[in-house]
């Protein structure tokens, strides 16, 4: 039997992506794992503080908005997947680690990696309009961007 091994970068995601699954959000399911010398520290999914009515009950302004992917993030309830990661984890569980997402993250999670400790981002998915501009951002605080 010739099988083919998942790289680590793909394992990572494959997880990130399972995560996802447990959003209850109805514009986008995202999910993040933070991962330190290949060990899994934390993960993530995007959707309302605990205790909040969930998105696909109709609790989430956003969700029934015409707002474009990347905007309207005031009107949303959902702490994005990168966040909850991080809050999930432990300082010392992000020092130099690697944290895996399904999508780009946005500027505010941008800001909350980039002063969690983790060092680098890999990442999948569509870039939205002003992620040149984020992306940049990160590399300016030392964090390393692997888009795949």
């Amino acid at each position: 039997m010739d099988r083919q091994r998942t790289d680590w970068d793909h394992y990572f995601l494959n997880i990130a992506r399972e995560t996802a699954t447990r959003s209850n959000c109805v514009r986008r399911q995202h999910g993040a794992v933070i991962v330190k010398n290949r060990r899994i520290s934390s993960t993530g999914y995007n959707g309302p503080p605990s205790g909040h009515a969930h998105c696909d009950e109709g609790a989430c302004p956003r969700a029934t908005s015409d707002a474009q992917s990347g905007w309207g993030h005031e009107n949303c309830i959902a702490i994005h997947a990168e966040a909850n990661a991080i809050l999930y984890s432990s300082p010392s569980d992000r020092e130099r680690a690697t944290i895996y997402i399904t999508g780009v993250p946005c500027f505010t999670c941008a800001k909350l990696i980039a002063n969690s400790g983790i060092s680098e981002i890999v990442t999948t998915g569509e870039a939205y309009v002003d992620w040149e501009n984020v992306r940049g951002f990160l590399l300016d605080c030392g964090v390393r961007v692997r888009l795949i």
